[in-house]
């Protein structure tokens, strides 16, 4: 895979979701079937790539997606007419075998695809000298928090071990609980520590209060960005020290020292405005996330949460006891993919 992430690290497109290391994480947590396509040119170079999974399930149906539990990913070509060349190989070859396909980023116009352009991401422009970034943010409620965190005595560790994912996988239950949404299997976690974490590519920060783990985030790097991946934390310490602030003004300010230029704050849909408010406090700009669909949209990433069938299924999971969640969650949240 070494020529595949060549052309990846170089692509202007490109994020850390293209990259192989993912596709083994992906691959080795769930089984899904990798389908890695790869445009060679008249002298043997890669001059395209479209990584994607072939997911079956009894439970949501078979569909190719690219790429499963990534905020966005799709085809990175140097040609759109090569883009459209292997996009309509793969409808071919696939697309009555399946249910649906689903690209989670922009595609060539005239690729047959359906847009469905609901989902945001949040950028923030980074500034090599950190207090310029800080200058920008929410007074009242972003700058406060940092202070008052501070305050507390909330101390942010950076902890790249087996301990780090422990202890963020162990508040990562709480918080989707919270949420009333399945929580991942801890496989996962693992997986990204196996092959992102131990190569540098992905780093802990733990916010720690009164010698007690109170929140933590799990952060990709690539290139010259950022990327704010997973948070978690107890529920019961956050209004009191609010230590996810302090967390991410933290990882916001070492990017800063170490030359990065963006910090992208993840997908968000819409429909949840104070979300949306809270990622626009830190500075950062919305811009539209498109996904494309074949041969109609479907399957739970098209799901807005302002609908009726979102209601229902959190309604049901946030109804189920502890141990039924906490034994259920990471087989039903493969389905989800």
């Amino acid at each position: 895979m070494g020529e595949w992430n060549r052309f990846v690290e170089l692509h202007p497109n490109a994020s850390p979701f293209h990259l192989s290391c993912w596709m083994h994480i992906i691959q080795e947590t769930y089984a899904f079937k990798p389908l890695m396509y790869a445009y060679k040119d008249g002298s043997g170079n890669i001059s395209g790539v479209f990584p994607c999974f072939l997911i079956k399930s009894l439970v949501t149906g078979s569909r190719i997606v690219s790429l499963p539990f990534s905020d966005h990913c799709g085809p990175l070509f140097k040609d759109k007419r090569q883009e459209k060349e292997v996009l309509s190989e793969v409808v071919k070859k696939h697309g009555l075998q399946v249910k649906y396909i689903e690209i989670r980023s922009p595609v060539a116009h005239d690729s047959g695809l359906i847009c469905h352009n609901y989902y945001k991401h949040h950028i923030l422009n980074l500034d090599s000298n950190a207090s310029e970034v800080s200058k920008k943010l929410n007074k009242k409620t972003i700058q406060y928090s940092i202070r008052k965190a501070r305050r507390a005595g909330v101390e942010i560790r950076e902890e790249n071990t087996l301990r780090g994912i422990g202890e963020f996988y162990r508040l990562h239950m709480l918080t989707r609980k919270k949420h009333s949404v399945p929580c991942p299997p801890e496989k996962l976690f693992q997986k990204i520590f196996d092959h992102m974490v131990s190569s540098g590519r992905a780093f802990i920060l733990l916010a720690i209060y009164d010698s007690k783990t109170v929140a933590a985030s799990l952060f990709f790097r690539f290139k010259k960005t950022v990327y704010y991946k997973y948070n978690a934390s107890d529920p019961e310490y956050l209004s009191k020290t609010t230590p996810n602030h302090l967390l991410t003004w933290q990882a916001i300010e070492q990017a800063c020292h170490e030359g990065y230029r963006f910090f992208d704050f993840g997908r968000t849909s819409p429909d949840n405005v104070g979300l949306m408010r809270y990622k626009e406090m830190w500075d950062a700009k919305p811009v539209d996330l498109p996904y494309y669909y074949y041969p109609q949209i479907k399957g739970v990433s098209s799901i807005e949460e302002s609908g009726l069938l979102y209601r229902i299924l959190t309604g049901i999971w946030r109804s189920l006891p502890d141990p039924i969640m906490q034994k259920i969650g990471p087989m039903i949240y493969r389905h989800t993919a």
